[in-house]
């Protein structure tokens, strides 16, 4: 089953979860997660609440973050609070929302560097 024919995973508003949520779906998060979220794509209801960190491709936020956000693409609606980093590559942050934390775009850029044939042998031998 692909994930985008797959059903979303409900965290129904009256669910508290404690611990690492991870998912190569998509998540809709209405409760409460103590802990750190990894999913492909997450949404935030408005009364949803995470206390720790979230890595995905595809973030919304409507509800309450308080850690870093890691993602390609990150929408913090109207509702939102946010307490922590967030780090994209595309951002929206819609009128209303409250931020508080860095905004640090990822450059895809960044990540490449030049190698000479020595470092990729080396980097052979070493795995």
């Amino acid at each position: 089953m692909s994930k985008n024919t797959a059903t979303p995973s409900l965290i129904a508003a009256d669910v508290r979860l404690t611990g690492t949520l991870s998912s190569q779906g998509e998540v809709q998060l209405d409760g409460r997660i103590d802990g750190d979220i990894k999913a492909d794509t997450l949404i935030i209801g408005s009364q949803g609440q995470v206390e720790g960190s979230v890595e995905a491709t595809d973030v919304t936020i409507k509800g309450r973050v308080s850690g870093s956000i890691s993602a390609s693409k990150v929408a913090i609606e109207s509702s939102a609070q946010v307490q922590g980093d967030v780090f994209h590559d595309t951002l929206s942050i819609a009128a209303g929302a409250t931020m508080e934390g860095q905004i640090k775009q990822l450059n895809k850029k960044d990540s490449f560097s030049v190698v000479s044939n020595n470092d990729v042998a080396d980097s052979q031998v070493n795995k």
